[in-house]
Parts: C-alpha cells; structure tokens; sequence
C-alpha cells in the first residue's frame, strides 16, 4: 500500500457511493477568492452549473458568497436521479463548476467542455502524467491551474467551519475558458489557514 494515492489505496468495497467525498468549503472560497478566478463581475447573471453537487457543499458557498444571488444556479447529480453523462442540457450554460469522481474526471470535464464555455474542476496533479490525455486535447483551453499548497484528506468528515485534515493527495481547481489559447497559468492557493493538523518543519528563509 505505501506510495499509493488515496484514490488508489481503497478497495472498491471501502470507498463512498459513487466515490463521493464533500467538497470542503474552504476549496471553493479559496477559488472565490484568487486573482485568477473568473468568479468575478464578468460572470453575473451568468448560469452556473454543479452537474454533481452531492450534498450542495459547493453551491452553498455561492449562496454564501452571494454569488448565487445574482446567478442562477443549477445543481444536478447521479444521487438525484441526474446522469451527467447521459443528459441533455438544452439552456444555454455560462459556467460548469464541479468536484467530480476522480475516475470519471476525463469523462466530466469532456462533457462540460461540450456545453459551457468555461469549466471548473478539482482535479489531481497527476492527472498530467498521462499522455493519453495530452494527445485527446483535454488540456486544450487550460488557463488556469491553482493548487492547494497543502494535501487534503478528502476521506474525513465535512465539516461546516471548512477545517479540513492533511491527506496524501496533490489536488487544485483546473479551470478551462475555451475563449483561452496558451499555455496555463499557475498559482498556488494557501491551503495552510485551514489545516487541523498543522504539525509540520516551518522553513526559515534568509534573504542574501
């Protein structure tokens, strides 16, 4: 087992329904919140998408934020009776933004990138050591990738004060803007404000 990832460490009969693992809020705040966000005034009035809200951990936040004052907000998934995959969305959509199982990821961001112009998504980092995905174009339209500068544990209870466990993943919002050609731009997002388990070598840094 030692080396795996999270993903890959669980035996099937182990994991969640679906692979169902609640967004903690301080990931979509922390999205809210970056210079390289597109959750700005250029999107109000736009219509936002979570094709698989779970249990609307995401969505709150928006209407936290009041975001999802201004937007319309359209919260789908499987639990619901709501296959991503297979339905048809005839209204025009502004904005995908999602937490999707991790073995579907390509799947997901595929069919969002079909229907919305601009796509958010959790992913994992080691989503690009694979070539398949370089050569199918799914890193087309990339322009931002911001990483969570901690690791998360996506195993551990939700919690509502968005507290989140140090885990063994390397994850961050991708996000798509298919108006975008170029390479992706990257930033990191401080996840360290809302670790429980803070222990952890503190660096010194020296300046010359």
């Amino acid at each position: 087992m030692k080396g795996k990832n999270f993903g890959n460490r669980k035996p099937e009969n182990e994991r969640p329904l679906n692979d169902f693992y609640q967004t903690p809020k301080c990931m979509t705040r922390e999205l809210l919140n970056s210079q390289m966000s597109i959750f700005n005034e250029e999107i109000k009035d736009k219509i936002i998408l979570d094709p698989c809200c779970g249990k609307y951990a995401i969505g709150n936040v928006l209407r936290e934020s009041g975001i999802a004052n201004y937007n319309k907000l359209i919260e789908n998934d499987l639990i619901y009776g709501h296959d991503f995959l297979k339905e048809k969305y005839d209204e025009k959509i502004d904005v995908i933004i999602m937490n999707p199982p991790f073995k579907l990821f390509d799947d997901f961001v595929k069919k969002s990138k079909e229907i919305s112009n601009i796509v958010c998504s959790i992913g994992k980092l080691t989503f690009f050591g694979a070539h398949k995905r370089n050569i199918e174009g799914l890193w087309k339209h990339l322009e931002y990738v911001l990483i969570f500068d901690r690791q998360i544990a996506y195993d551990k209870p939700f919690r509502e004060d968005g507290k989140v466990e140090c885990g063994m993943l390397v994850t961050g919002w991708f996000i798509w803007n298919k108006d975008y050609e170029g390479l992706p731009k990257i930033s990191m997002l401080d996840m360290q404000k809302y670790i429980l388990n803070k222990s952890y070598n503190k660096l010194e840094v020296k300046n010359d």
